[in-house]
């Protein structure tokens, strides 16, 4: 894997000294330093490290770099580090004070524009590292199945188990009291009017296109993307991810692709139960609280029901399944560092996942 931005490495003369310039990526890591240190074996050379568009250093960075420094003083050659920002610096000299390392064009804290360009060069970077985690997701889950399967046999089935069946009492037991609450609350009004018939409707509606397949990714999103990204993050930072590489395995027809199907498959099938619980609630407070009998309730509810409510209320269940399968391995990947690193992202991937489900929930409204 390359991470060179411009896979530069410009050589030239000054006054008979050999100079080497290396534009370091925006992540200066264990993948990039495995990859790339061949290019600095000369260490007689002045050699200048361009930082402009890197924005963090791991501790593999940090050492490599003061191996850098060792090597090149003791054979007689010169490290510079050109266009570093002051928080890197910082925390390179936090870890060798004696380093006498020359920096070149240090970027000012102060530059409000510079930041601002690093954070969209960053935002850049994320944008495309997702777009490309679902593009091998869509593929490896579609066309590339036909090519290879690089996941072992039962792995659907056990999948399909974990993310769907182990949820289906929690998705059952809050879509019923919300569709109690829910209900409830509105027989209260209704009743004012003398329209407490239109109660199942109400229920019908909002819980088959809206509340059904809502609450069941959002629950879904906290139980099944966190878990999602802490073993993708997990195997990340335990270097499985690195053995699969070397294996030849695609991590990701590996991983997420039995996830991806598992959902798509399970997650409909959650979000029928969850309306039918909401609407079972309704019907519970629609006999006990406005005296309707059964047969106006279901009556009421099949006259207003329509193919579209239903279509919708599918359509909006299998996408959220993509978006907390996808938000939750896009978290995972990036993981670099250790435990407290895996914390951090899992609880981000639950907020984004909930953000994302929400934001598609809106865009549905208008279909």
């Amino acid at each position: 894997m390359n991470f060179i931005m411009k896979n530069e490495l410009k050589e030239k003369k000054d006054s008979g000294v050999i100079e080497k310039v290396l534009l370091v990526p925006s992540a200066l890591d264990r993948d990039w330093i495995i990859n790339n240190s061949s290019q600095v074996f000369n260490k007689r050379i002045k050699l200048t490290l361009d930082f402009l568009q890197t924005s963090r250093i791991d501790s593999s960075g940090i050492c490599f770099l003061q191996l850098l420094h060792k090597d090149f003083n003791a054979a007689g050659g010169k490290l510079v580090l050109r266009n570093i920002s002051g928080d890197l610096l910082s925390n390179l000299k936090s870890w060798d004070s004696s380093s006498e390392t020359e920096v070149l064009d240090k970027i000012p804290e102060s530059n409000v524009f510079n930041k601002l360009g690093q954070t969209v060069l960053a935002a850049k970077e994320e944008i495309v590292k997702a777009l490309s985690i679902l593009t091998e997701m869509i593929y490896w889950g579609t066309i590339g199945l036909l090519k290879k399967r690089d996941f072992r046999q039962g792995i659907l089935g056990e999948q399909m188990y974990q993310l769907g069946f182990k949820a289906l009492v929690i998705v059952a037991l809050l879509s019923l009291l919300i569709g109690l609450v829910l209900s409830l609350q509105s027989a209260m009004q209704l009743e004012d009017f003398g329209a407490g018939v239109f109660l199942a409707p109400l229920m019908g509606k909002s819980m088959v296109r809206e509340l059904g397949p809502l609450l069941t990714a959002i629950i879904l999103a906290g139980r099944t993307g966190s878990a999602t990204t802490a073993e993708i993050a997990t195997m990340g930072v335990g270097e499985e991810i690195d053995a699969l590489k070397t294996m030849g395995i695609n991590p990701i027809q590996f991983i997420v692709v039995p996830k991806f199907w598992a959902i798509t498959i399970t997650m409909p099938t959650l979000s029928l139960i969850s309306t039918a619980m909401g609407i079972f609630g309704g019907f519970l407070v629609a006999i006990s609280y406005l005296n309707l009998s059964p047969a106006m309730y279901l009556s009421e509810l099949g006259q207003w029901l329509t193919l579209k409510d239903i279509v919708l209320g599918f359509s909006k269940s299998v996408v959220f399944s993509w978006l907390i399968i996808w938000i939750g391995a896009c978290y995972g990947f990036r993981v670099h560092g250790g435990a407290e690193e895996v914390g951090k992202e899992t609880t981000a991937s639950v907020v984004a996942g909930i953000f994302a489900i929400i934001i598609a929930d809106a865009a549905f409204s208008f279909i």
